[in-house]
């Protein structure tokens, strides 16, 4: 008997909660009648992030490299895509029919990776971000599909950025390291040098790893921002969302001043740039694409009615 009453329960849980589901379900996707609702919730997801461009980056590092003909080559890109994450608050408001604003307040990991066979860099940006976007939803039987597009603003509050420099030594420097613009290129293989070295870049003492704060270094942009769009799927108080952004801002100001590098040592040159020679290098934006998960509060019936 005591079985019965169990199943019983059960029974009467699973309709009951079937049934609250089914109430909240109708009451979320709702549209005509919800024009001025507001939706708080949490967010959270992975990014995957990657600079547009690695044009510049061994100049900025205090490296250039050259080939046989003692002609720039440089770096030709980084590693595709460097794993991140997000989280934080979103809110989403009707506008007018099927069009919904969304922003919220995150907390987005950025960042990029470069392997090559002498360097390597492993770079961190964390920033907290607000996006602002404009979303159109298709309502599909108890769910809506829908796309987006709008921008974003961030600024930098935690991160790293290491350097290895294969050509360098640990302790001291040997040739690959002496200060020098341009490479030294010889018919002896064993002297033939095809990098040119600007050690003011990390100090007089590092010669081949550092590792800095990545929004402590002078050049490094603190503020970023850009457009975004984005696709998804929203079901009761859940939204997967996939967004693509693209920086308008550089990560490095390939044109930033450090003359005073260069003065420490009675030397007249900008930046690393100068001191090479190299010009009409942009500088480097970071894109990222990201995929979250959205979870909207009950909140007072399903929004705020304003």
């Amino acid at each position: 008997m005591r079985k019965k009453y169990i199943v019983f329960l059960v029974l009467v849980c699973c309709v009951f909660v079937f049934a609250n589901a089914q109430r909240y379900n109708r009451n979320a996707i709702k549209r005509a009648d919800t024009k001025q609702q507001i939706r708080i919730g949490i967010r959270t997801g992975l990014n995957l992030s990657d600079l547009t461009s690695a044009d510049g980056l061994d100049i900025w590092n205090g490296l250039a490299y050259y080939n046989m003909q003692g002609e720039y080559i440089g770096l030709t890109d980084t590693k595709p895509f460097k794993l991140g994450f997000n989280f934080g608050l979103t809110a989403q408001g009707n506008l007018s029919g099927n069009w919904w604003w969304q922003t919220g307040l995150l907390f987005t990991q950025k960042g990029y990776k470069l392997n090559t066979q002498n360097l390597e860099i492993n770079a961190t940006a964390g920033y907290m971000q607000i996006p602002i976007e404009i979303m159109y939803k298709f309502p599909v039987k108890n769910a809506n599909f829908f796309v987006s597009a709008g921008v974003f603003a961030g600024i930098g509050i935690a991160g790293f950025t290491n350097f290895e420099d294969h050509y360098g030594e640990e302790r001291s420097p040997r040739l690959n390291h002496e200060f020098r613009p341009n490479p030294v290129i010889t018919d002896v293989e064993e002297s033939t040098n095809l990098i040119g070295c600007d050690i003011t870049v990390h100090g007089a003492n590092d010669y081949w790893k550092d590792k800095d704060d990545t929004f402590a270094s002078d050049g490094t942009w603190i503020f970023d921002g850009g457009f975004q769009l984005g696709v998804g799927i929203e079901w009761w108080r859940f939204q997967l969302m996939f967004v693509y952004q693209y920086s308008l801002t550089p990560l490095y100001d390939y044109n930033y001043d450090y003359s005073y590098r260069y003065k420490a040592r009675n030397l007249d040159y900008k930046n690393a740039f100068d001191y090479f020679g190299i010009k009409d290098i942009s500088s480097p934006r970071q894109q990222m694409i990201s995929i979250s998960l959205s979870y909207f509060f009950d909140n007072w019936n399903h929004g705020i009615k304003l």
